[in-house]
């Protein structure tokens, strides 16, 4: 069997090491000429955005055959509206080490490929290797693939920028801001590689690539921050959902295929799950669109009702959640528990809609 993978993401290089357990050594076209992220920062595993998945790291090792290490566990959340501020202990996932480096996410699991054939400064186009190899994973980051193909919906505009600023740290905690002044419809969020150094970030919907410096500043001043500022960088996430997922002989995988969920903008659980699901698929000839509804589509459906809802609140009511999910009966259902906030959320706005109407 002959597959290709555009992308050395963390889809591809997923797919990859799930196809070289069937015996399977694709060709991965990477137009980089490393493995990693165009900008290092620090994500997060977050498991109350994953459940019924408990543990993430232990997850990818159990189902995937994956070893994932974290920077650290996330065992405090501190949440800022403009008004209120609500900190809850407990162990809620893990931080992630992205960028480039052995240490970073994607190098992890390309340090676990036996036999990497992997084209750098590559440009590659899914449509001819359509008729070269058996198979096409198109896992190239971005949904450009998915709208020629016909197969995207968009459904959120936002702009990111973030840097990597030095300051004092608890390197278990992550912080983060509900503010329509600098965020719009978003969020900012810190997370730290360690005591002195952290990750800012801001995401801002519906702006451009320039009115998102004037939020960044109006954050930065808003919150009175006093970090010195080592990286700064910007790019634009687009988010929505794949449908088909499978076109002909090409997956979509990743980001390409709506991977990345509408709330928090994570897809790092999506996007190796997708990898994993597309290989096993080509490998035992299994519909991919069920291999990954419920883990996936049907999870970013629900997190997109949520969105929508939260799109309309203000900042008087960001104060009433901030303070809501600091009540002892609240915070130990939601952080405690293995309760399916998103689940219940879906169906809670969903049928707020529809008496609405």
């Amino acid at each position: 069997m002959k597959v290709a993978i555009i992308g050395a993401g963390l889809a591809g290089l997923s797919c990859a090491h799930e196809l070289e357990k069937h015996g399977i050594t694709p060709v991965i076209f990477e137009r980089n000429s490393f493995i990693g992220d165009q900008y290092g920062h620090i994500s997060a595993f977050l498991e109350i955005q994953h459940r019924p998945i408990k543990d993430a790291i232990k997850y990818f090792k159990k189902q995937f055959d994956l070893n994932i290490n974290s920077v650290n566990t996330i065992n405090n959340l501190t949440h800022y509206s403009p008004n209120k501020k609500t900190v809850i202990e407990g162990k809620f996932g893990y931080f992630i080490k992205r960028g480039r480096g052995k240490d970073a996410l994607f190098s992890q699991i390309h340090s676990q490929l036996k036999k990497p054939n992997i084209k750098f400064n590559t440009l590659a186009d899914y449509e001819p290797l359509s008729r070269e190899f058996d198979f096409v994973v198109a896992a190239n980051g971005s949904a450009s693939f998915t709208k020629e193909l016909g197969c995207w919906h968009e459904t959120i505009k936002t702009y990111v920028k973030g840097a990597t600023i030095l300051g004092n740290f608890d390197p278990n905690t992550l912080v983060m801001w509900i503010n329509k002044a600098y965020c719009k419809n978003g969020y900012a969020y810190l997370t730290p590689y360690n005591e002195k150094k952290a990750s800012l970030i801001l995401v801002v919907s519906e702006v451009n690539v320039n009115e998102v410096d004037y939020f960044w500043e109006l954050f930065w001043n808003t919150e009175n921050f006093n970090y010195t500022i080592v990286e700064e960088f910007k790019q634009r996430h687009e988010t929505g959902y794949a449908y088909p997922h499978r076109v002909g002989n090409i997956y979509l995988a990743g980001n390409a295929g709506g991977s990345i969920d509408p709330f928090l903008g994570f897809g790092q659980l999506s996007s190796i799950t997708m990898g994993v699901m597309a290989a096993r698929s080509m490998v035992l000839g299994k519909d991919y669109e069920k291999m990954i509804k419920n883990v996936i589509i049907r999870h970013n459906q629900w997190i997109y009702e949520m969105r929508k809802s939260f799109n309309n609140a203000d900042n008087k009511m960001y104060d009433i959640i901030v303070s809501g999910i600091g009540l002892p009966g609240i915070k130990h259902l939601f952080y405690h528990t293995k309760f399916n906030v998103i689940r219940f959320g879906y169906y809670y706005f969903k049928l707020k809609s529809i008496l609405k109407k």
